[in-house]
């Protein structure tokens, strides 16, 4: 009867998570599901042995994201080769999404904002597709794995920091005890907490350092680390309430699509903050009014 239970609980483990039913049974160790099953993790799980098998599961994320990405750019292809006067079908569909994305970026950032949507909407429609592929049967969600969301981060740091650097330009700053102004740049300006009087420039290494690690480690960490963690918590949703429907035969089958649901919504909102949380801090590096005129770091008045 023990014997029996077991092979109930192995084949109900490998419906779960093929791959984890496998690390069961190669190490004898017990691993935790945290997602449905996608179709690399059943075909290592199966074909263990196979050639293929370690590849795959290295590159799933990859390989997930990469099929995303290949599907944008065809859709975006198939769209714009269709340019009729009065757009139809695809091509009205992308119109639309793109003039909503350029309102909403230039509605923020002002005019100066549209030559930004290209990559702010690049990101909001790669992430928001991510996180919807798991929903597909046998797919899984790229976002779920922390490796993808830092990756994204990390990018979205790089363009905002080359951003603020090639858009702030040099300004003309007054020096202690030299009557003459200097050009210095503006970013590094910034990176100092804008300095002004003698306290300001007492606590520059504190600010710099400050702002160093505040934009260069916490703005990567924050944004990766929250869609990460949201996005794995969906699929931990969608598992239980796939077990629950197992365990019932079914009858909890309406939960399992009231969780579909939430995920469709979450999964949206979460790309959209990503998007916004991206567009304030290209805000914050852009030049403002106060950057076109002379810095007076010792007397703290600008001209």
């Amino acid at each position: 009867m023990e014997n029996y239970s077991h092979q109930i609980d192995s084949a109900a483990q490998t419906l779960v998570n093929p791959t984890e039913a496998h690390a069961i049974s190669s190490h004898g160790a017990v691993h935790e599901a945290h997602e449905l099953p996608n179709w690399i993790s059943i075909f290592t799980s199966h074909f263990p042995d196979h050639p293929a098998s370690d590849f795959l599961h290295r590159w799933e994320n990859v390989i997930f994201s990469l099929t995303i990405a290949l599907f944008i750019s065809g859709v975006g292809i198939i769209a714009a080769r269709k340019k009729n006067r009065v757009p139809q079908g695809i091509q009205n569909l992308c119109e639309a999404v793109v003039e909503g994305l350029e309102t909403f970026v230039t509605g923020i950032l002002g005019e100066a904002g549209r030559k930004h949507v290209p990559f702010l909407g690049t990101i909001f429609l790669y992430i928001l597709f991510m996180n919807w592929f798991g929903l597909f049967p046998f797919m899984k969600s790229p976002t779920a794995a922390w490796s993808t969301t830092l990756a994204l981060a990390l990018t979205t740091m790089v363009y905002v920091q080359l951003t603020g650097m090639m858009g702030q330009g040099f300004t003309q700053v007054k020096l202690p005890f030299f009557k003459r102004r200097f050009l210095f740049p503006a970013y590094l300006i910034h990176l100092m907490g804008n300095p002004k009087g003698i306290f300001g420039i007492m606590v520059i290494p504190l600010m710099l350092v400050l702002n160093i690690i505040l934009e260069f480690g916490a703005v990567p960490f924050s944004l990766s680390l929250r869609l990460f963690a949201n996005i794995s918590s969906e699929d931990r949703l969608l598992l239980n309430f796939a077990e629950l429907a197992l365990s019932s035969k079914f009858l909890a089958f309406p939960f399992q699509i009231f969780a579909n649901l939430l995920a469709l919504i979450f999964s949206l909102v979460q790309a959209f903050v990503f998007m916004l949380l991206s567009t304030v801090y290209i805000a914050l590096v852009l030049p403002h009014d106060e950057h076109h005129e002379h810095e007076e770091i010792v007397s703290g008045h600008a001209h």
